[in-house]
């Protein structure tokens, strides 16, 4: 009985992180997106405890409004595709997210930087992007 119950309980925790509309991406698969010229909005995590109310919201608000988000956990990164992450996007610190609009990062500018960001202010910043329609889908 406890064999069966702890291989639920990680089935459940693994399941949980990979499913729903926040969908991981491991370098291969941002370079394939790029390359296809995809418009995408692509989370950058560490998997740090710094990012979780960052992740949370942003699997809230892909949930509740049925929009696909890419997360890619750079810790998990070869060395070698850390490095050609790092050329792709210029960044020190994870937990950020990028907007991606056919295969190219809008701006550096309109990065989200802030990991204690508020859900309301995520998803106003991810409607003025052109990532939600903030009027209908943000009151959910």
């Amino acid at each position: 009985m406890k064999k069966f119950l702890l291989i639920t309980i990680i089935l459940l925790l693994t399941t949980a992180c990979s499913s729903g509309y926040l969908k991981k991406l491991d370098y291969n698969g941002l370079k394939k997106k790029l390359d296809n010229k995809e418009t995408f909005v692509l989370y950058l995590t560490d998997g740090s405890d710094i990012g979780d109310a960052l992740n949370y919201n942003l699997q809230k608000i892909a949930k509740d409004n049925k929009k696909e988000f890419f997360y890619l956990n750079t810790e998990k990164l070869s060395d070698d595709d850390e490095k050609k992450l790092k050329e792709l996007y210029t960044f020190e610190d994870s937990n950020i997210i990028i907007f991606v609009k056919k295969g190219i990062e809008n701006s550096v500018l309109s990065r989200i930087t802030d990991p204690f960001i508020s859900k309301e202010e995520l998803a106003e910043e991810l409607a003025t992007q052109g990532y939600l329609n903030y009027a209908e889908d943000t009151n959910k």
